[in-house]
């Protein structure tokens, strides 16, 4: 009787973890900047917020060098907010133009999961503008 139980709990447990498996997407980010001027090469990340909670960043790098970071998320319709951080002075701050900076790089948006998102953004520094393409 135990065997059986035990061997039962297994096999429930395999179909557990399966099916939740199948319920998580992949988003994918991608930055960079064009416009950059000498001397004002910022380093910088990417930080991503889903439902208002930091779900994942880039790495530190210059901002004149393309960055991106992948995602596990749940599957569904989630609140993104994906926001460029500067590092002025030994501080982190958002790299927009309340903090002084010529641009607001950030991407705010509902997106639908469903198995893999791609959100390209480019911070277009001569422009101002940020140019987003989620596909």
């Amino acid at each position: 009787m135990r065997k059986t139980i035990l061997l039962l709990t297994l096999i429930i447990s395999m179909f557990t973890i399966n099916a939740l498996a199948q319920k998580t997407g992949i988003i994918t980010v991608n930055t960079r900047f064009t416009g950059v001027m000498n001397g004002y090469d910022h380093i910088n990340k990417t930080m991503v917020y889903l439902d208002g909670k930091l779900a994942g960043e880039t790495s530190e790098q210059v901002q004149s060098k393309p960055n991106s970071c992948s995602i596990s998320v749940e599957r569904g319709t989630h609140d993104i907010r994906i926001v460029n951080m500067a590092n002025y002075d030994g501080n982190w701050e958002e790299h927009t133009k309340t903090n002084e900076y010529s641009i607001d790089a950030l991407y705010e948006g509902e997106i639908k999961i469903k198995k893999k998102l791609t959100i390209n953004l480019v911070f277009d520094i001569t422009e101002e503008k940020t140019i987003a393409e989620v596909k």
